[in-house]
C-alpha cells in the first residue's frame, strides 16, 4: 500500500484528485491520525530512552548492593506509559492502514473534471455508422436459434445465457484471433488463474469498491471445521478480469530495468455480479455476469508509460478496423475514471440494434497504484522504483459479438462473419 510519507509529501496533488473525483475518502482523518501517530511515536521513543536508561540505573544500583526501589518504581511508570502509547499507536495504525488501502489513484493532469456522460471527452471516430432496421442482438440471435436466456435464466438465473451452433465458432474464432493479434506484436499469451486470494486481490482492485461485483469461492462449513479455522487473507474471489491475475503474477519482484517492457495477453472467463445494471443492458449478451476476455497487460518503466498507453489504444483500434467495425474513442472524465486508474479512455462500438456507442473495452493506466501494493519494482541504475502498470482489452468477446451481429446481419436474418475472422471459423455466413 502507499506509505504516510508518500502521503505527506503529495498531499495537495491527493487532495486536488480527490476533489476532482468527487470523492467521499476520508483524506483528512488520514492526515489527523497520521500527525497524531508520529506525535505518539516521538513520545515512544523518548520513553524508551528513559526505560533504557532506569534499566541500567536500576542493574548499577543492585550490583553494588544499594537499595533500587525509587529507580524500580519509576522504571515501572515508565513501562506502563510504553504499554498504553504501544497499544494507542497500534489502534491508530490499523485504522491508518485501512485508508491507506482504500485510497484512490491520483488522476492525471489530462482527465476533465466532470461527471458522465457529459464530462467524458470524445477524441476520435473512425468508420461510418450504419443505420439498421433488422433489430438488436438478442432477437437477430434469438431467431436464429443460436442465443438462448430463457433456459440459461432458469438454470442459472438472469444474466446467464446458452450460445449455440455457429455462435459458438464465432466466439472461439474473436478470442484466438485476438490472441494471434497480440501474440505478433510480441505479447506473450497466459492463461492465469480464474480465482485470486483475498490478500493479491486487494493489491489490484479497491475491495472496498470492487468487492460487491465479484463472486467469492466460500468453502462448506464441514471444509472449514477440518481445517480447524477460516483462514481470511485465503479467501478466493473469482477473477473479473484477466488484468488482476496478471497484474498480482509479478508481485514481490525486482526487475532488471532491461527486462521491461513486459507485455501480456491474458485470456480468461470473467465473473461479475453487475449489481445495479438495469434498462438495455439487461437483454442479451452485452452485460452479464460471465463473459469471456483477452486483455493486454503492460508491466513497463516510469518513463515509458505514455508510450505503452498509446500502444494498447492503438492494439485495439487496429483490432476493431481490421473487423471493420466503427468506433470512437472516449477519454473519461474524473467521475468516470476508475478507483484504482490514473487515466482511462473508452472504445465505443456503433451497435446500429440501438443507434448509439455501446463501450467495448478501456485503456487504462494505473501508473505505480498496484505495483506499491504488490511490491513490484525495478532498478533503475542502483535506484529501486516502482513499475508502472497499465492495461486494456483486446476483445470482450461476449459484446464483441453482439457488436458485430448488429452491424453484419443481413437482410435475410444471416449474418456475415467479419473478414478477418474467416479463416478462423472457416466460412463467410452464419444463420443458413
Amino acid at each position: 500500500m502507499l506509505t504516510t510519507k508518500y502521503i505527506r509529501d503529495n498531499a495537495s496533488a491527493i487532495r486536488t484528485s480527490l476533489e476532482k473525483r468527487r470523492s467521499g475518502y476520508r483524506f483528512d482523518e488520514l492526515l489527523g491520525l497520521d500527525a497524531a501517530a508520529r506525535r505518539l511515536t516521538t513520545d515512544l521513543q523518548r520513553l524508551q530512552a528513559e526505560r533504557n536508561k532506569e534499566t541500567i540505573a536500576v542493574s548499577e544500583k543492585k550490583k553494588k548492593g544499594e537499595s533500587a526501589e525509587g529507580e524500580i518504581s519509576a522504571l515501572k511508570i515508565v513501562k506502563e506509559s510504553i504499554g498504553r502509547i504501544e497499544g494507542e499507536l497500534g489502534a491508530y495504525q490499523k485504522r491508518i492502514d485501512e485508508l491507506l488501502w482504500g485510497i484512490p489513484n491520483v488522476l492525471d493532469e489530462s482527465v476533465p473534471t466532470g461527471m458522465p456522460p457529459e464530462g467524458n471527452k470524445t477524441l476520435k471516430k473512425w468508420g461510418e455508422p450504419k443505420e439498421k432496421k433488422t433489430g438488436t442482438h438478442e432477437g437477430i440471435l434469438a431467431k436464429l436459434g443460436m442465443l438462448d436466456m430463457e433456459a440459461a435464466a432458469r438454470v442459472a438465473g438472469s444474466r446467464f445465457y446458452y450460445l449455440k451452433g455457429d455462435l459458438v465458432l464465432l466466439e472461439q474464432s474473436l478470442s484466438r484471433y485476438a490472441l494471434d493479434f497480440l501474440s505478433k506484436r510480441g505479447y506473450i499469451p497466459v492463461l492465469p488463474p480464474f480465482m485470486l486470494r483475498k490478500s493479491y486481490y486487494k493489491g489490484v482492485a479497491p475491495l472496498t469498491v470492487f468487492q460487491d461485483a465479484l463472486y467469492k469461492a466460500t468453502e462448506s462449513d464441514e471444509a472449514k471445521g477440518e481445517r480447524g479455522i477460516e483462514h481470511i487473507e485465503d479467501e478466493l474471489f473469482m477473477i473479473g478480469t484477466a488484468e488482476h491475475p496478471l497484474a498480482a503474477m509479478h508481485s514481490d519482484t525486482t526487475f532488471a530495468g532491461k527486462e521491461l517492457p513486459l507485455r501480456y495477453a491474458g485470456i480468461s472467463p470473467c465473473f461479475r455480479r453487475e449489481a445495479g445494471a438495469h434498462g438495455q443492458d439487461q437483454k442479451g449478451i452485452f452485460r452479464v455476469h460471465q463473459f469471456d476476455k483477452v486483455e493486454q497487460f503492460i508491466f513497463c518503466r516510469q518513463e515509458d508509460e505514455a508510450k505503452c498507453f498509446d500502444e494498447l489504444l492503438r492494439n485495439s483500434e487496429e483490432i476493431w478496423q481490421s473487423l471493420g467495425i466503427p468506433y470512437r474513442t472516449v477519454l473519461l472524465c474524473s467521475g468516470d475514471t476508475g478507483h484504482q486508474m490514473a487515466r482511462s479512455v473508452d472504445i465505443e462500438g456503433w451497435f446500429p440494434g440501438q443507434g448509439a456507442y455501446r463501450e467495448l473495452g478501456t485503456c487504462s493506466t494505473a501508473k505505480e497504484w498496484q505495483s506499491v501494493r504488490l511490491d513490484i519494482k525495478y532498478d533503475d541504475g542502483g535506484e529501486r522504483r516502482y513499475v508502472y502498470t497499465l492495461n486494456n482489452t483486446a476483445i470482450s468477446v461476449q459484446r464483441s459479438l453482439a457488436c458485430i451481429v448488429e452491424n453484419y446481419v443481413n437482410d435475410d436474418g444471416t449474418i456475415t462473419v467479419p473478414d478477418a475472422l474467416v479463416p478462423y471459423i472457416g466460412k463467410g455466413r452464419i444463420g443458413r
